[in-house]
């Protein structure tokens, strides 16, 4: 996976508060139910059992923020690319505060301010600038997530069937909560450790993407294929221990 992010810590003197800065590193692995999730091979199967693999996943992930027990919240990071291109961990590194912390915040998507950015005003290496091929039109603006791959059309057979599938505009944006349990970030600092279950994406709560007979939607076609996987990844994130 390649990961560009706009990373955000804190930069207050500690010797005018009442508090340390302490170093936080959030982590996210990727599977697809409960299997360690390894892009361009057929070791999936969908709803039916028809075999399937995964050809490109790239997302964002933006508005990173922790909330503090007083309800104050932190912010850790603006915005992140994620690019499954080969299968390191998602990692930020930051500085905050010491103290307890009750929930971790994020989107899946940008919101409307982050999506209204022109994509020529950024250097090639930012997570929104237009070389990393994540922008449609002015009109159309910043494609959220972007899932392709091949199934079978039966089971026991070689997945030859595309599927394509890249959510955006504004609606689709999706925020994310996570309860942190007792949580507490230390002088020595912490850890969260995220998992996604991308096949919670396919088939999720709020419905059941059809690789074969629903295989593509670029949000202006078959809007609401793209719809169902933006609300199924509202549960496909959680913290593990």
């Amino acid at each position: 996976m390649i990961v560009i992010c706009l990373i955000f810590s804190c930069e207050e003197d500690p010797k005018i508060h009442d508090f340390e800065l302490a170093p936080l590193q959030i982590s996210l692995r990727t599977n697809i139910n409960g299997a360690p999730f390894i892009m361009n091979v057929p070791n999936y199967t969908d709803h039916i059992g028809r075999p399937y693999q995964v050809e490109l996943l790239k997302f964002y992930l933006s508005n990173w923020f922790l909330e503090k027990n007083n309800g104050s919240m932190v912010e850790l990071a603006k915005v992140c690319l994620l690019d499954y291109s080969n299968d390191s961990l998602l990692i930020i590194n930051t500085t905050l505060d010491t103290g307890q912390y009750v929930k971790l915040h994020f989107g899946l998507g940008l919101d409307p301010t982050l999506n209204a950015s022109d994509p020529v005003n950024f250097v090639s290496s930012h997570p929104l600038s237009i070389a990393q091929n994540t922008y449609w039109t002015w009109s159309s603006k910043y494609k959220f997530f972007m899932l392709e791959g091949r199934v079978a059309l039966s089971d026991n057979t070689i997945p030859d069937q595309i599927f394509s599938y890249h959510s955006g505009f504004d609606t689709l944006y999706r925020e994310i909560d996570l309860s942190l349990d007792d949580f507490f970030i230390d002088s020595e600092g912490a850890l969260i450790s995220l998992e996604m279950d991308l096949g919670k994406v396919i088939n999720g709560s709020a419905g059941t993407i059809n690789l074969v007979e629903n295989s593509f939607s670029h949000s202006i076609e078959n809007f609401e294929i793209v719809e169902t996987l933006s609300d199924n990844i509202l549960d496909a994130f959680s913290i593990i221990d």
